[in-house]
């Protein structure tokens, strides 16, 4: 029997502007230890509980909600090492980008699945996301300091 072949996945390369929206998004993003505006923070709960949502718990008000399979935000904070990388990130790790573009990008592929809703973020929804996920994370005891 021939032997069976395995095919690796290449990474997929984002789109040139994503990538500088993405930078342009994390340098605006508060530190952790900065005082945030608290419409701010409820701007980006407010946003995470309309599009994020669909798939995570993102607060205890859809502990109920969400896809069993996909980690709460509450869980991602305080057990992955790496979670602030991950919220800074999201955009860019599977399955977000084919649902979620930023308000500048290309208009939705026409081959994509008419199941997926897309969700459109700007540059301030997506700082004020990351402000909602840095007070969940100070107030579940993660400072600088105290990160895993």
């Amino acid at each position: 029997m021939p032997a069976r072949r395995t095919r690796r996945r290449q990474p997929s390369s984002l789109h040139p502007v994503l990538t500088l929206a993405f930078i342009g998004g994390m340098l605006a993003c508060p530190s952790p230890g900065a005082a945030v505006d608290a419409s701010l923070i409820a701007k980006g709960q407010a946003l995470s509980e309309h599009h994020c949502a669909r798939c995570h718990i993102v607060s205890d008000k859809n502990r109920f909600s969400g896809i069993s399979s996909t980690p709460s935000f509450k869980i991602m904070i305080e057990v992955l090492k790496d979670w602030e990388d991950r919220f800074q990130t999201f955009m860019a790790r599977n399955p977000h980008p084919a649902h979620i573009r930023l308000e500048s990008d290309d208009p939705r592929p026409e081959n994509l699945p008419v199941t997926t809703h897309e969700v459109i973020l700007s540059l301030d929804d997506i700082e004020a996301i990351l402000a909602y996920v840095d007070s969940m994370a100070a107030g579940l005891g993660k400072t600088d300091n105290e990160r895993n």
